[in-house]
């Protein structure tokens, strides 16, 4: 593992017209690391991530994306939000949404969508990845919930990017699907950092070994030592968790 640093944030607060969100977070997180990012809701997860983005700006502390300023390195990241808004009336198919990854890079081209052959290679490749290559020529608001997801994460490859910022990928997708989606992240792994924000704990200790827990402040853990304490200090109850990787099997459940 290189030992560089893509991500550091120093002593950095951040507060919504008043109130605190997020207080002396320090984090370091180094190049080709899989990281996950739980927390319950309202806690600072999704603002977390646009910190490290630089879509805000933090009250407090200092945030530096590959050794700069989060602007600067902005181009080397692939985000997916929480929520995509889109109009279910607007005629884009799945490659459209899919090349919008590609916006932004150098040129004509890159700020006014003139794609070029590359660019549409990188969605094809993109989609193949996810699985929905065959889709690609379909509206995108003819796609179920799943199926959409599955197209904003390959939006989100689309830029090949060396750091993927993913923004609970695993909603609205079966167990199946899932599990194959953390499959292709660990593939990715090996040639960029990904940061994947998420409230499944079962599932992702198997594939995870660090967890950063946010709940207005920030602590770094081992996904092993997310026990019963740990997860009630930072959600304040018991959190339910169930067993994924327990698939069905020709003879019924398997409830070890």
């Amino acid at each position: 593992m290189p030992n560089t640093t893509d991500i550091e944030l120093r002593g950095v607060s951040f507060a919504y017209e008043g109130v605190p969100v997020l207080e002396d977070v320090n984090l370091s997180i180094r190049s080709r690391e899989l990281i996950c990012v739980v927390g319950p809701n309202g806690g600072g997860k999704t603002t977390l991530l646009k910190l490290i983005l630089g879509l805000l700006r933090p009250d407090r502390g200092e945030v530096r994306l590959f050794g700069g300023p989060p602007r600067r390195g902005r181009l080397r990241v692939g985000y997916m939000p929480q929520y995509g808004r889109y109009d279910p009336q607007f005629p884009v198919t799945v490659t459209d949404v899919v090349l919008l990854g590609r916006l932004g890079r150098g040129g004509l081209a890159g700020r006014f969508a003139f794609y070029r052959a590359a660019d549409r290679k990188a969605a094809r490749d993109a989609l193949a990845l996810l699985g929905m290559d065959a889709a690609a020529r379909r509206p995108f608001a003819a796609l179920s919930a799943g199926q959409r997801q599955r197209v904003l994460i390959a939006r989100a490859l689309c830029c090949q990017p060396d750091l993927l910022l993913l923004d609970e990928p695993t909603a609205n997708v079966d167990t199946v699907i899932e599990a194959r989606l953390f499959e292709i992240l660990r593939e990715l792994n090996r040639r960029m950092t990904i940061v994947v924000v998420t409230h499944d704990l079962g599932f992702v200790s198997q594939w995870v070994q660090t967890a950063v827990c946010v709940n207005r402040t920030v602590v770094v853990h081992p996904t092993s030592a997310l026990d019963g304490n740990a997860i009630r200090d930072l959600y304040g109850d018991e959190v339910r968790m169930v067993r994924h990787h327990d698939f069905l099997s020709k003879g019924g459940h398997d409830d070890e």
